[in-house]
């Protein structure tokens, strides 16, 4: 056989084999257009009518809505004024989606499965103030967060830092905004105190983890799970996510993005909101709604959160036997104040009719004070909504 040929025979098989995304399949026919960001990544087009999540068994018979009954709330005005950037996706620069496409990145051919698949729980713990946290990987998940309990809140909104640090293998180090319900429904809620579980969760944010997501760049992620991660795992368009917009891809980069402590800092303003009607959570990004979980996702209804959650997580294999050394946030502790921490910034939770709700979020979770640190930061002088810093810098003496 001729090179010519062999190279036609394996174009032809490439094309006839399905392309694996985080586990799950979009069939050759379904890619209407290919993209080859300058940074690696594969972006696939594809039709938005056969996007994975739609072969969700909870979502069978779905009628893709395309746009929320609400408008995404406004956030980045807020930022005006100060040394914030808010950057584009790399894979931009090489092309766009066409109508009708979503934009999905192809998983890359160096990811583990097997470690993938016990690395996939992001949120594994069904209690507000669980603080010993077990990963599928046999790792402890470390935690340093805020969070607030003055709702119900129909949602949450902050600006998420882009943050660039080493992490060990198999592990992750990330930053997230999280809203989050119970499946008991007879608790009376009372403003300050945490619910009797949160099992329903949503979170969107920047995770560095090269074993799930490919390398160690900073890459944009959205997780949901129905049971508190005891089955129900899903991260991206994995099994519930169902994408509207072609502007942003899930699990890619922001380009030229890198926070540097004391100087400037790069952040992605997301939002988790309920829109009016239906209990249907929309995630905005730079404020475009780009996509949401339905309500059948959630077997026990999602109408409310009474959770909202910010900060950041490390995932601890113990490498060697002793406490991981990779780095929270910027690597500093969140003591360190705004400009050198990483800060979830201008949090705001969202209130029933859509509005920005001022919300301190004076309670917190850390699982060791020796390697991280949260600290609220309080309410913005100039700017609407709460700064809370976060991270620290992990290594051998936290077991100490």
């Amino acid at each position: 056989m001729s090179l010519l040929s062999l190279s036609l025979a394996l174009f032809v098989v490439s094309r006839l084999l399905p392309t694996c995304i985080h586990g799950l399949h979009v069939e050759p026919n379904d890619i209407i257009k290919t993209i080859e960001s300058e940074c690696g990544d594969i972006i696939d087009c594809v039709d938005i009518y056969k996007q994975p999540s739609l072969k969700n068994p909870l979502l069978r018979d779905h009628k893709i809505q395309f746009k929320p009954t609400k408008e995404p709330p406004k956030i980045v005005h807020k930022l005006k004024g100060r040394n914030y950037s808010l950057p584009e996706q790399t894979w931009r620069r090489s092309g766009s989606c066409p109508e009708g496409t979503i934009p999905i990145r192809r998983k890359p051919i160096a990811i583990d499965d097997d470690v993938a698949n016990r690395s996939l729980r992001f949120f594994s713990y069904v209690h507000p103030t669980d603080e010993s946290v077990q990963d599928e990987g046999n790792g402890k998940v470390e935690i340093a967060a805020a969070y607030a309990v003055n709702g119900p809140y129909h949602g949450a909104s902050a600006a998420i830092p882009i943050w660039k640090v080493q992490v060990e293998p198999n592990e992750f180090s990330k930053n997230y905004l999280r809203i989050a319900s119970p499946h008991e429904r007879q608790f009376v809620p009372i403003p300050g105190t945490d619910p009797p579980d949160i099992k329903n969760q949503i979170a969107v944010g920047m995770a560095v983890y090269p074993s799930v997501l490919g390398d160690d760049n900073p890459r944009l992620y959205i997780y949901a799970t129905n049971d508190g991660g005891v089955n129900s795992h899903c991260l991206n368009h994995d099994c519930g996510f169902i994408q509207t917009n072609k502007q942003f891809a899930l699990g890619t980069k922001f380009r030229d993005s890198e926070s540097k402590v004391g100087g400037d800092l790069y952040f992605v303003s997301v939002a988790l909101y309920r829109q009016t009607g239906p209990a249907v959570w929309w995630l905005s990004i730079n404020e475009v709604a780009i996509g949401y979980f339905d309500s059948s996702f959630f077997p026990m209804p999602f109408i409310e959160s009474f959770h909202n959650q910010m900060g950041g997580r490390v995932l601890d294999t113990r490498p060697g036997g002793r406490h991981t050394m990779t780095r929270m946030g910027s690597g500093m502790y969140g003591s360190a104040g705004a400009n050198n921490a990483a800060s979830i910034a201008y949090y705001l939770g969202i209130n029933n009719d859509g509005g920005d709700q001022v919300d301190d979020p004076v309670n917190n979770i850390v699982t060791n004070h020796k390697c991280y640190d949260v600290k609220d930061l309080g309410p913005d002088l100039h700017h609407p909504g709460n700064d809370v810093a976060y991270g620290g810098p992990g290594g051998y003496y936290c077991d100490q």
